[in-house]
């Protein structure tokens, strides 16, 4: 997680995890400028709460200054392009500045994480999630306050909101949220009450040293390849951007506490919800991915929970594409409501019994996954060419679940063109999601008022009802 980052490759990307024992440094970006910071001491101990502010305010003067007369390139656009491209980019920086420029490189890869710091002030939402998630914000060159390899990006605006992205192919949900709650339970009052205790002199070991310009002297001038690199990239980017719509769907009406009354578990209750919101956004049940984790491996990271079964197909299917009651009789509604009802909790069960197999290692997909990686003669096997199986495999709804009291929102992109990336939590009084997709098929708005109608739905299913027996957990 610390001190790696990711590395572009033509065939296959690597990654580089750095010895920490003889680092010292993190990386700050500001207005597109990367600088090195030292916030350790020669002992390896963290420096005096004054001393980092210091530097942080030393990096903010020296970006400022230099992007007012033009200094730098911003080679941080080059890392939100595709994987190839990137590639031959990097190659193109390490001809132009050699060995200095393999050392820059280094520098920045191996720092403990990147602080971002935005000169942007998102209010809602959907601002920070494009801020955070993208880069994208009131200045268009926010994107170029990124290096999006790097394992670990924390960022700070201008009105303090703070949000963190990390590098999904080197790492999971649970360890960033480790992370997440090293932040938040580490509060400025108690950091500036431990330096007073344990240091004579809290203004020591530095000052507003130990700031130094990663890339200075290597991309001054006038590179005419290397910026022209740098404006395709930032013109791709802003492609991939606006093809993309987030959505923000905030659903206040009720939360965990609520579901485990009804008794159900909140998770898979909610995942029925996205089943239901999807059937009727596609008018079909489409492949759904739920990451589960299976951490108690050694070197365990997820495995994948279907949510279409045989039971929540029943469920939706009886739900049906638009919301209805029964008007004939008030018994006939009762009927009704109790058949939806005795639905849901099979579909629930199901869902909690199936992802409790897969956090045990009793999955399919990662089993399969390594049957055919062990194929290495090209040959094509029956049934990895199935059509079934292809399409078995095709994620148009990819899902995950991380709640945090601290997190106000979290996300990811889709996975296949016409799909949605729902990222979501579930809250003791509320439930949250984050909604991604092409903003071609309108998906993100659409997903987002189905959401809060099928759980209004099933709010209504229980008015009047006994909790359904479902599982809790």
């Amino acid at each position: 997680m610390f001190h790696a980052s990711r590395i572009p490759k033509l065939e296959m990307d690597g990654y580089r995890i750095y010895d920490p024992s003889g680092l010292t440094h993190v990386v700050v970006v500001r207005k597109g400028l990367f600088f090195k910071l030292d916030f350790l001491d020669g002992k390896g101990n963290p420096l005096p709460l004054t001393v980092l502010e210091k530097r942080i305010e030393e990096v903010i003067r020296l970006a400022d200054a230099k992007q007012a007369v033009g200094e730098a390139h911003k080679i941080g656009w080059l890392t939100s392009q595709d994987r190839d491209s990137w590639t031959h980019n990097r190659e193109l920086l390490l001809e132009h500045g050699g060995e200095e420029m393999q050392n820059a490189l280094t520098t920045l890869e191996s720092g403990a994480f990147l602080l971002c710091l935005d000169d942007e002030e998102p209010t809602s939402r959907i601002q920070c999630g494009e801020l955070f998630l993208m880069g994208k914000g009131k200045d268009p060159s926010s994107a170029a306050n990124r290096w999006f390899d790097k394992s670990i990006q924390i960022f700070c605006t201008n009105n303090a909101k703070v949000g963190l992205l990390g590098e999904h192919s080197m790492m999971d949900g649970m360890p960033v949220i480790g992370v997440a709650n090293h932040i938040v339970n580490s509060p400025y009052a108690s950091i500036v009450q431990k330096d007073n205790e344990s240091r004579s002199d809290p203004t020591d070991s530095g000052g507003s040293g130990g700031v130094t310009h990663i890339f200075d002297h290597l991309l001054k001038g006038d590179n005419a390849v290397v910026q022209e690199r740098i404006h395709k990239a930032m013109h791709s980017w802003e492609e991939l951007v606006e093809a993309h719509t987030l959505n923000v769907e905030s659903f206040q009406s009720y939360g965990a506490s609520q579901i485990k009354q009804w008794g159900y578990s909140p998770d898979a209750f909610v995942q029925m919800a996205i089943q239901l919101a999807t059937f009727r956004l596609f008018g079909e049940q489409a492949g759904t991915y739920e990451a589960t984790q299976v951490r108690t491996f050694l070197h365990g990271r997820t495995e994948v929970t279907r949510a279409v079964t045989s039971a929540s197909e029943a469920f939706v299917k009886r739900m049906g594409e638009q919301p209805h009651e029964s008007v004939v009789s008030k018994e006939a509604a009762r009927l009704e409501k109790l058949e939806k009802v005795t639905l849901l909790g099979k579909a629930v069960a199901a869902h909690v019994a199936y992802m409790r197999d897969a956090a045990r290692g009793h999955g399919v997909d990662r089993h399969l996954f390594g049957l055919a990686q062990l194929n290495t003669s090209n040959a094509e096997l029956a049934l990895f060419s199935d059509p079934v199986y292809q399409r078995s495999k095709r994620w148009r709804v990819s899902t995950s679940h991380l709640t945090h009291p601290k997190f106000d929102n979290w996300g990811f992109g889709e996975v296949v063109p016409d799909g949605v990336g729902v990222g979501y939590a579930v809250k003791a009084e509320n439930c949250m999601f984050n909604i991604m997709a092409l903003t071609e098929h309108g998906y993100s708005e659409r997903l987002g008022h189905l959401l809060e109608e099928s759980l209004l739905e099933l709010k209504s299913l229980h008015v009047g009802m006994e909790p359904s027996g479902g599982l809790k957990s």
